[in-house]
């Protein structure tokens, strides 16, 4: 299983395509603060407003089937689109509006073109590879409640759209990172769930602040067992240590000798929305244009024995 950290943090096209995602900095701390982020408090054109936890909306399951299709869901699904929007998000799910029914939408781009109403959804396969990448939620004011998520880096679904129509795609990348997280909400489940352990240690003070700004008994603060039991991919056991880059004279001066122009083209080292790339360009001496080269960590952080072997962690086994 290969597990790779991007090097930027993911985020849409569009600076205004945002919600399920905040746009994080790389080494997010947590740093307890609680100026929180505080979500709109009524949206244009709609009495629905953004859930946040422990309200038990978040966690109940199962959520209720979409069966009609009719102006009444078609108005729904409107105004969730439209609040996904406002908010500058990428993804919002039924739960998140404090509805228990299977249905959510998305627009991982800045194209209206790309907007997808998803009805009783059902991932029916999961890449064994997964892409390691910071997430917070909306409804858990994620500005400071964020931490590392893995996700598989594409997914095979099923589900019904907006018409009822029966759809079987295959999604990749970014797309596939949201079908994920909103798919989770409709299993009660939320990207803190998910954290590692050092992270839900780090967001532990501002979860507190949210238990105690909800004043109701019928708080839902642990998501159903079976859902947790059941959640592809596992979460990690630890923090995800992407590999060291050290210099490498040696390959550099070699690199040079069999190509005096000191050319090549660069990519997107690390991977990820924009980070790195370019071309390197011709004429800079070795120390200028030094070569690269991946160095595993020692693992120190991770009590699992396959860590220091790899370099990767391993998922937990979490039950």
């Amino acid at each position: 299983m290969r597990i790779y950290l991007l090097a930027t943090l993911f985020s849409a096209p569009s600076a205004n395509c945002l919600l399920q995602y905040q746009r994080l900095h790389t080494g997010v701390t947590n740093k307890h603060s609680l100026s929180m982020r505080l979500n709109p408090t009524s949206f244009q054109g709609t009495d629905y407003v953004i859930t946040e936890y422990p309200r038990p909306a978040l966690r109940r399951v199962p959520n209720t089937p979409i069966s009609q299709f009719d102006d009444a869901f078609q108005t729904k699904a409107k105004e969730m689109l439209m609040i996904m929007y406002e908010s500058k998000g990428v993804g919002l799910a039924a739960p998140q509006i404090g509805l228990n029914e299977n249905v959510f939408v998305y627009n991982p781009s800045d194209s209206k073109n790309m907007e997808r109403i998803v009805c009783n959804p059902k991932i029916t396969k999961y890449s064994e590879e997964v892409i390691v990448e910071q997430e917070g939620c909306l409804s858990m004011r994620s500005d400071e409640v964020a931490g590392q998520v893995a996700r598989s880096a594409w997914i095979e679904c099923e589900y019904e759209n907006e018409e009822g129509q029966k759809v079987r795609r295959r999604l990749k990348d970014f797309e596939a990172r949201v079908f994920q997280h909103e798919y989770d909400h409709l299993k009660g489940i939320l990207c803190y769930d998910r954290f590692p352990p050092e992270d839900r240690e780090a967001a532990q003070e501002n979860i507190n602040t949210l238990l105690g700004l909800y004043t109701d008994e019928d708080a839902l603060i642990e998501p159903d067992a079976n859902e947790f039991k059941n959640m592809m991919p596992r979460p990690l056991s630890a923090r995800y240590m992407p590999p060291l880059e050290v210099d490498d004279e040696e390959d550099d001066e070699e690199e040079q000798e069999n190509d005096p122009t000191g050319g090549g083209s660069g990519g997107f080292g690390g991977g990820g929305f924009g980070a790195g790339g370019g071309k390197k360009t011709g004429g800079k001496n070795t120390k200028e244009a030094k070569k690269k080269k991946p160095k595993a960590r020692d693992g120190s952080r991770s009590d699992n024995p396959q860590f220091k072997k790899s370099g990767k962690t391993a998922f937990a086994n979490r039950k």
